[in-house]
């Protein structure tokens, strides 16, 4: 077949590739005049392994937001989740001059999206941190080693989902408050007064932070947005009236809140069906902590059908995972689907998460789910390639895992990448586990 063009061939090959289910090579290219520039181009169709692999609770789990509670689903399991944070003493933080008095104290966590049954009665309980919380932490790490053997309550709340105070209409934004009592901000007040913290660190060391848990309940779980501590006082603003003559008393709130420059650490339990490990016909990814899909790309066949046909370079490698939709859990209160993925080497996984690395496009790749139910990683060549010529005995295992992907905007209005974390929210997802949908779909090419 005489082709004009490669970009012809490859067009091709996205038109058939995707009705072949065999693993033969289909020559679909010809030669390009003259004869010494001549080009082939070859389609390949191969089978990939994958499985599902439990997590054992444990993934790096610093994040952007916290979890909070436990939901039981009747066919991934149970969920149970809570988490350890720090608050950001802000740069110049400080009470106004004069207090008069503290009127109330408040713990306050802020949510806007949630699973489960919003009329489930769930129990708060935030204890302080007595230790240190650590920068490199694991969703299976025992938290309760942070708060002692004799652990400080500092405030217990019950709630429900629909009954929190709700803070946007718009934005659905709802909050959770606990009060943690006035001796509690005369605590925070003269530690400030007396020149005990006067930056982030220091403060950190005056107050470590808080252990965030639920002690009875089940059925709902929470994003949460932000976590404060909220102290509301009263203060002397002398001569601040509206002519200066006479001395008033103002209202004002000192605030401290979880943000991304300090720890906020997730504590996951899952309890996993072992019918997650035993289908065949499908592979599963349930979050926080819970299950990956496994998958095995056939480099060594690769290199071998392309020594066989003489053919030197990999143009394309296209890889999905097409959602078992109708296989998926119906239950009344489903979670959501995971929308990004991160498809990296199995060995790869701890260094990549615990050193805030990016994904690079190349060996690290997103993939990320359309409308149809599909995983799109779109071309892979250059992690096939870079697999192929290394020459490896066993050929290489992969993790697919839920990311959430950050982001920042510069002042031109240009977004650049700023971080990868494991998706510590709950969500699950089905993938057909099947020849005719787990499979890779390669072009090669030579001169």
């Amino acid at each position: 077949m005489k082709v004009k063009s490669v970009f012809a061939i490859v067009s091709c090959f996205i038109a058939l590739a995707f009705a072949s289910c065999d693993d033969d090579l289909n020559s679909i290219g010809g030669t390009i005049q003259p004869p010494a520039d001549s080009i082939s181009v070859l389609t390949d169709t191969l089978a990939i392994k994958a499985r599902t692999i439990s997590m054992q609770d444990s993934v790096y789990a610093r994040t952007i937001n916290g979890v909070l509670g436990q939901y039981e689903d009747n066919l991934f399991g149970t969920i149970k989740s809570d988490y350890l944070c720090q608050f950001y003493f802000p740069e110049g933080g400080k009470f106004q001059d004069n207090l008069v008095q503290i009127d109330s104290v408040q713990f306050a966590i802020d949510f806007n999206s949630y699973s489960g049954d919003t009329l489930a009665p769930m129990g708060l309980s935030v204890y302080e941190a007595t230790k240190a919380i650590p920068e490199n932490f694991y969703t299976n790490a025992d938290p309760t080693k942070y708060i002692g053997d004799k652990p400080i309550l500092l405030a217990s709340e019950a709630y429900t989902i629909s009954g929190a105070k709700v803070v946007s209409k718009t934005t659905n934004q709802r909050e959770i408050i606990a009060d943690l009592g006035i001796d509690f901000g005369k605590r925070i007040y003269n530690g400030w007064k007396d020149k005990k913290f006067t930056d982030n660190a220091s403060f950190n060391s005056f107050f470590k932070g808080t252990y965030v848990t639920t002690n009875f309940g089940s059925g709902s779980l929470i994003r949460v947005l932000y976590t404060s501590i909220d102290i509301y006082y009263k203060y002397n603003d002398v001569l601040g009236n509206h002519n200066n003559t006479a001395d008033t008393i103002r209202s004002a709130t000192f605030s401290l809140t979880v943000t991304p420059e300090v720890m906020q650490l997730n504590h996951i339990k899952n309890k996993n069906p072992e019918a997650l490990f035993t289908d065949t016909t499908a592979t599963y990814l349930k979050t926080p902590a819970g299950v990956y899909t496994e998958v095995t790309f056939p480099i060594n066949k690769i290199r071998a059908n392309m020594a066989t046909k003489n053919f030197k370079t990999i143009n394309t490698a296209l890889f999905t995972l097409k959602g078992y939709t109708e296989k998926e859990s119906t239950a009344k209160y489903e979670l959501s689907r995971p929308t990004t993925l991160l498809l990296i080497n199995k060995d790869s996984v701890d260094s990549f998460f615990s050193q805030r690395k990016l994904y690079d496009g190349k060996t690290t790749i997103i993939g990320t789910r359309g409308n149809n139910n599909i995983y799109n990683f779109a071309n892979i060549s250059s992690l096939i390639n870079t697999y192929k010529d290394m020459n490896l005995d066993k050929d290489p295992v992969f993790a697919v895992i839920p990311v959430e992907v950050a982001y920042k905007t510069d002042a031109n209005g240009t977004s650049y990448l700023t971080g990868v974390f494991n998706y510590l929210q709950p969500a699950t997802s089905i993938i057909r586990n099947d020849p005719k949908n787990m499979r890779l779909e390669l072009v090669y090419s030579k001169f």
